[in-house]
This record gives C-alpha cells, sequence and structure tokens, in this order.
C-alpha cells in the first residue's frame, strides 16, 4: 500500500490535480446546455435530437466508472488518471473541430470516457496520497472547486458562445488540458503497483466490463426516457426488465469470475453499503432543485432568463464557501453528525420552502438557496471524507467509482422523482405532453412545486435513516496536524 505524500507542497500539488479534474468534468457537463440553441441552429437539428448531446455524456460518464475504477486500481491511479486528462484533452479538441452533429456525439460521447476516468480517480488521489489526518482539509478544497464547475458553467457557456460561437466552449479544455497533464506528471507520485502473481495469467474481466456498462447505459437511458415513452409502454418496460436482468447477470458473474471488475467484497462493511445508499438519496434533492428552481424563477417570479443564471450561482456560492469550513470541521468532529446535520437541515429547508414559496417572494427564494448551500456542505464534503476513509485501503479507486456512481444515479432519480411530482400535480391543458408551463395557472404551478420540494424533503429523510447505520472507522483525532496551512 502506498505511504501517504508528508511534504505540504506535494499535498498541495495533489489536491490541485485532483480538484481541477472534477472542476473540468462538471464544467463540461454543465457549460454545453446553454449552448445547445446555436448548435442545434449550426446543424439544422431538432431540439430533441441536440439534447443527446447531454444524454450521452451522462450515460458514457456513469456507465464505465466501474471499468476505470478497477483498472486504476490494477495498473495505478496515477497512469489512469493522466490518460483521463489525455483522452478529455483530445476529444474536447475533436468535439470543437467537428464538421458534422454525428462526430460531434461521437467526439462527446469519448469525452465523456475521459471525464470517467478522472472522476473514478480523482477521490482515489487524495486518499492514496494524502495523511488521514488531513483528508477533511483536502476534501474542503475539493468539493468547492469543483463546484465551480456548476457555478460557471451557465455563466461562462453564454459568454463564450455570445462572443465567440459553440465551438470554443470545447477548444477552451485544449490549453487548460495540455497543462493539467504537465502539472499532474510532475506532482503526483508515481503507484506502487502490487507485485505480479506467479500465475500463468490473469485476465480483465471483459463481460464483467461489457454487462456492467450496458446494464447501466440502459437502466439509465430508460429512467431518462421513461416519462417521454410512458412508464407503463412496451418500450420503457421492456427496456428497463431488460437493464436489470442485464445488471443481475453481472452480479452473479462477478461472484464467480476469478478476478472481477467489481469485487463485491467492499459491500461486506455494512457501513460502506450504507454510506453508499445514503449517497444516493442525499444527492437526490439536489438535482431535483436544480431543474425545477429555473422554471420556478422564470414562470413563478417571472424574472428574465439572464438574471435568473446568476441567481441561482447564490447556492454554489454558498456552498463553496462553506465546504472550506465543513471539511476541516470533518477531521475534527463526527462526520456521520455532520451529514445527517446536513440534511436535517435540507429536510427543514425543503419544508420551509414548500409552505412559502406560494408568496412568490424572492428573498425567500435567496433564503433556501443559502440554507440549502450550507445543507451541502455539512453533507457533501464530510460524506467524502466519511466514505473514503470506510473504503478499503487496497480498493480506493473501484470504492471511488461506485461512490461517484452512486452520487450520480441518486441525482438522476432525484431529478425524475421531484420532477415527476411536479407534473403529476396538475393536469396537462391539453392533455398532451408536450404542453407549455406558460399556460398553467400560477397557482397550480405553485402548488405542483411545494410537492416537488416536499418529496425533495422525504429523499433526505431517507439518507438521515441509512446514516445511522454507519460506524465510523477509528476515533476522531483531538488536534489536526497542518491545519494551519489555509493561513
Amino acid at each position: 500500500m502506498d505511504q501517504p505524500v508528508q511534504k505540504r507542497s506535494k499535498q498541495v500539488g495533489i489536491i490541485i490535480s485532483g480538484s481541477l479534474a472534477g472542476f473540468m468534468v462538471l464544467l463540461d457537463n454543465n457549460i454545453v446546455n446553454i449552448s445547445l440553441p446555436e448548435i442545434a441552429s449550426s446543424f439544422n437539428i431538432s431540439t430533441s435530437t441536440v439534447v443527446q448531446i447531454v444524454l450521452i455524456y451522462l450515460l458514457m460518464l456513469s456507465s464505465s466508472m466501474i471499468i476505470f475504477g478497477k483498472l486504476a486500481d490494477k495498473y495505478g491511479v496515477k497512469k489512469v488518471f493522466i490518460s483521463g486528462f489525455i483522452v478529455f484533452t483530445a476529444s474536447s479538441l475533436l468535439c470543437g473541430l467537428a464538421p458534422n452533429y454525428t462526430l460531434l456525439l461521437s467526439a462527446r460521447g469519448l469525452q465523456a470516457l475521459g471525464g470517467s476516468m478522472l472522476f473514478a480517480t480523482s477521490l482515489a488521489l487524495i486518499t492514496k496520497f494524502i495523511p488521514a489526518n488531513r483528508r477533511g482539509w483536502a476534501f474542503g478544497i475539493f468539493g468547492p472547486v469543483s463546484a465551480l464547475g456548476l457555478l460557471i458553467g451557465n455563466p461562462l457557456g453564454g459568454l463564450i458562445t455570445g462572443m465567440l460561437n459553440w465551438h470554443w466552449i470545447f477548444l477552451v479544455n485544449v490549453p487548460i488540458g495540455i497543462l493539467a497533464i504537465i502539472f499532474a506528471i510532475r506532482t503526483i507520485p508515481s503507484d506502487r503497483l502490487r507485485v505480479k502473481s506467479k500465475e500463468p495469467s490473469i485476465r480483465f474481466d471483459y463481460l464483467g466490463s461489457v454487462l456492467s456498462f450496458t446494464g447501466l447505459a440502459l437502466l439509465m437511458f430508460f429512467l431518462s426516457k421513461g416519462r417521454m415513452f410512458g412508464w407503463t409502454s412496451t418500450v420503457t418496460l421492456s427496456g428497463l426488465l431488460g437493464s436489470i436482468l442485464l445488471l443481475v447477470a453481472f452480479v452473479f458473474w462477478e461472484r464467480h469470475v476469478k478476478e472481477p471488475i467489481l469485487d463485491l467484497s467492499i459491500f461486506q462493511n455494512r457501513s460502506f453499503s450504507f454510506a453508499i445508499l445514503a449517497s444516493i438519496f442525499g444527492f437526490g434533492l439536489m438535482a431535483g432543485s436544480n431543474v425545477l428552481l429555473p422554471f420556478y424563477l422564470i414562470y413563478g417570479l417571472k424574472i428574465d432568463v439572464t438574471h435568473a443564471g446568476f441567481i441561482l450561482m447564490t447556492f454554489a456560492v454558498v456552498f463553496s464557501m462553506s465546504s472550506l469550513v465543513t471539511g476541516r470541521l470533518s477531521d475534527r468532529i463526527s462526520k456521520v453528525r455532520l451529514t445527517i446535520l446536513g440534511m436535517l437541515l435540507a429536510i427543514g429547508s425543503c419544508i420551509a420552502f414548500a409552505l412559502l414559496l406560494p408568496q412568490l417572494h424572492l428573498g425567500i427564494l435567496f433564503g433556501f438557496m443559502v440554507l440549502l448551500g450550507i445543507s451541502y456542505a455539512l453533507f457533501i464534503t464530510p460524506n467524502n471524507n466519511q466514505v473514503m476513509s470506510i473504503a478499503p485501503g487496497d480498493k480506493q479507486a473501484i470504492s471511488t467509482s461506485v461512490f461517484k456512481l452512486s452520487t450520480n444515479m441518486g441525482q438522476m432519480f432525484g431529478l425524475i422523482i421531484m420532477e415527476m411530482v411536479f407534473s403529476l400535480s396538475f393536469a396537462p391543458p391539453s392533455g398532451g405532453s408536450g404542453f407549455s408551463l406558460k399556460s398553467v395557472p400560477v397557482g397550480q404551478m405553485m402548488h405542483g412545486f411545494s410537492w416537488a420540494y416536499i418529496a425533495g424533503a422525504g429523499l433526505c429523510l431517507l439518507a438521515v435513516v441509512f446514516f445511522l447505520f454507519i460506524r465510523e472507522k477509528g476515533a476522531i483525532p483531538n488536534r489536526v496536524e497542518g491545519a494551519s496551512f489555509l493561513h
């Protein structure tokens, strides 16, 4: 097992590399959204077609993380991390130069694979090379820097597209990516790979990779398209059933193969399993709220879309600033208590917002976003520290992949549940599925928002229940060595 890095400058370099990776992956998940209309116009394609750029990124990013986590544990975190930056940077160049939509979509999928390699290893860098009593401090930096991708994605995308064109939202990654690769090569220590076995050869689990990738991709695709196809339609039910069968086959295969791509023994640790379940439900509210709040601003408060984008930055700003504090707190006091406190605050905020939002007051919205930002600073940063401290020491990368996959799945589930509750709270005026919210009376719309946030509070309550079953590993240190780093 690798020894933690003791030199402070090296620690800072490792954290910067991991944080920059998280920032770029999240940035490119958001920066493209505001440019979709121009891309559609450029290639003369429909809105439903251009949205595939977003969908393929999410599908490829989530479905391949387990594979790259296994590769990182097998061949070294540093190798997979730097390879991820190379793939991400090269594919960004291909996206920016794509002469037609087919090539753009293909390059976007390749970009997501690079992002998946980075996501599968960025947290593992911290747990592998940063001493245990400084990880909260490290995660306290990783969280806010990564969140900047969410914070500036839409404003930066609009600025670049407006001043130049949509090609540059991808091309801007190229010089940054090249510098990040050079920096990572010079900063991140080499992994000490385990001694090769005397056995003839250990093959990579190709069948497990195909089963996991296909099963997860189908599951996420039909969950995201369920409302469009109809939740009870033959297409949706067949797709979901097929994905479940593939995932069941994957689990069965992994239990019998010699060297599985997903070592199921990591789930023998009950605390790790409960932390994963808690993460799935805890991240649901954040994703659902991020999608619903723009509609509340535009159709409820009648705020211009340009101003709405900047108002919504409130959550990310508060979260980023608060995470610097909660990260250090998670090195001093119970991580479980911090995460539970965060979820309880989120529950109270949601219920209060659900009761007050029909008053259509901007001050109420600001208050809610501030409280939600603090809630998720108490939840995300300590939870990152908690999950990775529970994870087996020799399976950090695959544990990171499972954790990241759970957060992505949780965001998708939360988005689907809150959007479904919102939409089912009022009937479409024309009975069709493509109606505009402009035609819905404001009172009915507010009723839908209220119930959606009650559902979001329910997701957080489930997270609290699972957190109660977690037993923290080791004692909480009374003094944090190196806590003066930020001074």
